[in-house]
């Protein structure tokens, strides 16, 4: 089992710590964390059972690889040594925005460094997370990098300059999506169904509508044309949606992320 060591101890490292020992890929003794002034290294060791670190040289020592989970704001403010006491160990960040260029010159002594993108249902083990490396990854660093992710859900290794756009599509897509649930509710209360209605007629179509489309080869166009009829209730509501230009609402949506995406990144 490889030995790891937490830079940040927030949500994100939670959700990989969490998904780390619920896969048998580490137990708790494998793992060491180190957070800020807050108590989330507290209580992510009282949950878990990983250790807190006394202090930089003791998070480092023996650790094969180092995750960077701390928040990207925070990355520049880093104690220094954490470059120097990376020498040769993997270094995997989570950091939004954060390019691979900028970490390799902080932690320019490490054997590779590994950028990640995941998303927040990766706290329940159903996200996504794409990566890329700043070089080839060995067999042996590939199933570290793998143990690492493969709790949060699946993975897609990409090249870096699709980071931006893949911020966009599933960094922030989870907003985008619950924004159109609470849309879709906040409507459904308006047609006369109580809030609690509302909830449970909505969730369960799209939770009921994604399983559909999974348990099948077939597109979202082909699906949604099964339940449209000419003349019928779903034709009138895919016209109205297509008046107010809902399918360019969401590609503007996208851009705007993965624009604002590039302007963190430089």
């Amino acid at each position: 089992m490889a030995k790891l060591s937490f830079i940040g101890a927030g949500r994100m490292a939670g959700a990989i710590v969490r998904g780390l020992i619920r896969s048998g890929a580490c137990v708790p003794s494998d793992i060491k964390i180190i957070g800020g002034a807050n108590h989330s290294a507290k209580d992510l060791a009282k949950e878990t059972g990983v250790i807190i670190a006394t202090s930089a040289e003791d998070l480092f020592a023996g650790a094969d690889a180092v995750v960077v989970a701390c928040k990207p704001q925070q990355f520049p403010m880093l104690n220094e040594s954490y470059g120097k006491l990376a020498k040769d160990k993997l270094v995997l960040s989570v950091l939004a925005g954060t390019r691979l260029a900028t970490l390799t010159q902080f932690f320019n002594s490490s054997r590779n460094v590994v950028r990640t993108m995941p998303n927040t249902p990766g706290a329940i083990g159903k996200g996504v997370t794409a990566l890329c490396s700043a070089k080839t990854l060995t067999t042996s660093d590939r199933a570290i990098v793998s143990a690492i992710c493969d709790g949060l859900g699946m993975t897609l290794e990409i090249p870096e300059n699709m980071f931006d756009a893949v911020t966009a599509v599933s960094g922030s897509g989870p907003g985008f999506f619950f924004e159109t649930i609470s849309a879709y509710e906040e409507a459904a209360v308006e047609l006369g169904f109580t809030p609690v209605q509302a909830q449970l007629l909505v969730r369960q179509t799209f939770l009921g509508s994604l399983a559909l489309l999974q348990s099948t080869q077939e597109t979202p166009e082909t699906l949604r044309n099964q339940v449209t009829s000419p003349g019928g209730t779903t034709k009138a509501g895919l016209d109205a949606l297509a008046k107010n230009q809902f399918r360019e609402t969401i590609k503007a949506a996208l851009l705007a992320a993965k624009n604002r995406s590039e302007e963190l990144g430089k």
